[in-house]
């Protein structure tokens, strides 16, 4: 059987011509004869790779091989074509990581072509919108749901979100990247998350209930004492003469991790 033109030359199916013009003068170099003048199967691989660039680069004939395949009586190759994949990276907030949260993002990609309805012909000849092709590139607004606990280098997968496949084949899906930014208090170790709070020398030794800020909102740490009432009376005076850390500075991330 015959292998699929785009998988020749190792292209998209959507594939510019630019590109499929860069692919071709790579692979030629690779295998031309003239090179591989040892290699048996040099010869065959070449002149495969001048077929699919030669129907390919012509508009009118990639449109029929995008329709029917190399050959117009199979109806294995008249499957539609799905559309690629398209990737993007999106930035997170340290907040957004702990909540989850919905982006609507600009994403780039090809889209059924409005001018001929992804037939790819406007009144009878090919559609000059879209090279024939029946889809044209775009920027669509898509909203992007993002799970809490992502991490830097995780990838959502949205099914069915990329690019659309020439004369109304189906989409591929849109792979989204996602780089968190840091935050000036919380450290994020696997799945936990860290923070230091100060406390006083008399809150270690007499017990105390400090009040933390989490991602999520307030926390309380309670720290535990175990001394007799002589003890605790003189730890309260010289915490009055010599009074512990404010912690003023951990007021403005209460309630969240903003």
């Amino acid at each position: 059987m015959q292998r699929d033109y785009y998988a020749v030359l190792g292209i998209a199916a959507t594939a510019a011509p630019r590109e499929i013009r860069q692919a071709y003068r790579r692979l030629a170099r690779q295998y031309s004869p003239d090179v591989n003048v040892w290699e048996a199967t040099a010869e065959a691989l070449f002149e495969e790779i001048a077929e699919a660039y030669r129907v390919l680069m012509d508009p009118q004939a990639r449109a029929m091989y995008d329709r029917f395949g190399a050959g117009l009586g199979s109806e294995a190759l008249r499957a539609e074509r799905r559309g690629d994949d398209v990737h993007v990276s999106v930035e997170l907030d340290f907040a957004d990581v702990a909540r989850g949260t919905t982006l609507r993002l600009g994403v780039p990609r090809f889209s059924p072509c409005p001018a001929c309805g992804a037939t790819g012909r406007v009144a009878g000849g090919p559609c000059a919108a879209c090279q024939a092709r029946g889809v044209r590139r775009v920027v669509d607004p898509v909203e992007i749901a993002i799970p809490p606990g992502v991490d830097s280098g995780t990838q959502v997968r949205m099914s069915g979100a990329g690019s659309a496949g020439p004369f109304g084949g189906p989409r591929g899906d849109l792979i989204v990247s996602t780089r968190v930014g840091e935050h000036p208090f919380f450290v994020r170790k696997g799945d936990g998350v860290y923070c230091e709070v100060p406390v006083g020398l008399w809150e270690a030794l007499r017990g105390a209930r400090i009040r933390v800020p989490t991602p999520l909102g307030d926390g309380v740490l309670v720290v535990p004492t175990g001394l007799d009432a002589r003890t605790d009376e003189l730890v309260r005076e010289l915490e009055r003469l010599l009074p512990g850390p404010a912690r003023d500075d951990l007021a403005r991330y209460r309630g969240g991790a903003s």
